[in-house]
């Protein structure tokens, strides 16, 4: 007994510290994935055991319009305005049912998919743990991850992404158009390409995007693009916008127009001075991106995605969903007070969702007032951060997690 003792004792003294901690490290990987698949578990079964018993559709979702889109007679753009750029339409058009319960439970299926090609995505491009880290990230997001159709473009532009970087450029470039037609935000993205130095890939997606978008106007005529850039031509500031939030906590009431709350007036001018801001701040992030060592994606990638939500005139919650797959791949990137900042980026988004929903009065109002102007002092403070830091302390420098740097891309 006493050898036997003895032996493991020599056993355990003869692994290192090092080892110790790649073991506690992975044991922790692993209790953060059960963690986070655990969750979606349970929103997607009480998801879909609520939209399957037929009660009452809250009109706060977005359900109501996807179906009244699906239902709708005619060519879209021309027939009936639509807000969503025509990626996104067949995806409603393919989720669509009778009602808004069967349109629910087809849109959380086809989300699921995303959500899983999403996390694929991240994996081969820039490893598993990066995958855990964006399902560990948005499970802030369950709340209204799988109600809405921005998972989609979100998939497609990390795909793309991964693709390229991993040298299958010809099939990113066109996976990269495919997530512009989705939504238009990925166009801010497009600076990666040439970060990367991927001629073939930007080559390609211009390509493919130059031809979608013929086909749109084809088919939906020039009006279109218009709709989806104006929201059907709707006026004001939505609420949940940069000056929108500071209208609503000033006190000003909103109104539902087409669908989305809005306050006060929009004039041309300030949203032309807004988009020449963003193109400026966009391109700024991007050039510094471009000049620093070690090269890095994530945070620039979440820096000019917050720079275009600010500037734009509407800023709904899912809009949040574009930035989670960029803060995982900058978590990896990066180490120290970065991964709080996009953490709690996150977490705020889940509360002012969970608050939003809810009838509130008084107090509980003020606080989800609170909330929404602390989520986008974050979203100001990460490019602000980007901008004006003088060393990006990263996983790479710090000696933490070294093995899980971003992989040399293969030659195409």
């Amino acid at each position: 007994m006493v050898s036997k003792a003895h032996a493991r004792e020599t056993v355990m003294a003869s692994v290192s510290p090092a080892d110790w901690r790649s073991v506690a490290r992975r044991l922790l990987v692993l209790t953060l994935l059960v963690f986070a698949v655990t969750a979606r578990v349970e929103v997607v079964s009480f998801a879909l055991h609520k939209f399957g018993s037929g009660a009452p559709v809250p009109p706060t979702t977005y359900l109501p319009r996807f179906t009244e889109i699906a239902a709708a007679e005619g060519r879209a753009y021309r027939d009936f305005p639509v807000e969503y750029p025509p990626v996104s339409l067949g995806a409603i058009e393919l989720v669509g049912g009778t009602n808004a319960n069967e349109t629910g439970v087809r849109l959380v299926w086809f989300m699921v998919f995303c959500d899983l090609v999403t996390a694929a995505a991240l994996a081969f491009g820039w490893g598993r743990r990066t995958a855990v880290f964006y399902l560990v990230l948005t499970v802030p997001l369950l709340g209204f991850l799988y109600t809405t159709i921005d998972l989609l473009s979100a998939a497609l532009a990390v795909g793309a992404v991964a693709l390229v970087v991993r040298g299958r450029e010809r099939l990113g470039g066109v996976a990269f158009a495919a997530a512009v037609l989705a939504k238009v935000w990925p166009l801010a993205l497009w600076p990666i390409m040439v970060l990367e130095r991927k001629r073939r890939g930007l080559t390609w997606s211009a390509a493919a995007l130059m031809i979608g978008t013929f086909l749109w106007l084809w088919w939906g005529g020039a009006s279109g693009p218009l709709q989806v850039a104006t929201q059907r031509h709707t006026p004001g500031w939505e609420y949940e916008s940069a000056i929108g939030s500071i209208l609503w906590a000033l006190g000003h009431g909103f109104v539902s127009v087409n669908d989305s709350a809005r306050l006060g007036v929009a004039p041309g001018w300030a949203k032309a001075l807004l988009l020449g801001a963003a193109v400026i701040g966009i391109g700024a992030v991007w050039y510094r991106a471009a000049r620093r060592e070690p090269r890095e994606i994530g945070l620039p990638a979440v820096a000019a995605l917050s720079i275009l939500m600010l500037s734009a005139p509407v800023l709904s919650y899912p809009f949040v969903i574009w930035l989670a797959p960029w803060a995982a791949i900058a978590w990896m990137e990066r180490t120290g007070y970065i991964r709080w900042l996009l953490a709690v980026l996150m977490l705020a988004s889940g509360l002012l969702v969970v608050g939003g929903h809810s009838t509130l009065t008084g107090v509980a109002l003020s606080l989800v007032k609170t909330i929404l102007l602390l989520r986008n002092a974050l979203l100001a403070v990460v490019p602000v951060v980007y901008l004006l830091e003088r060393g990006n302390v990263t996983a790479d420098q710090t000696g933490v997690d070294t093995r899980l740097k971003i992989r040399p891309s293969v030659s195409s």
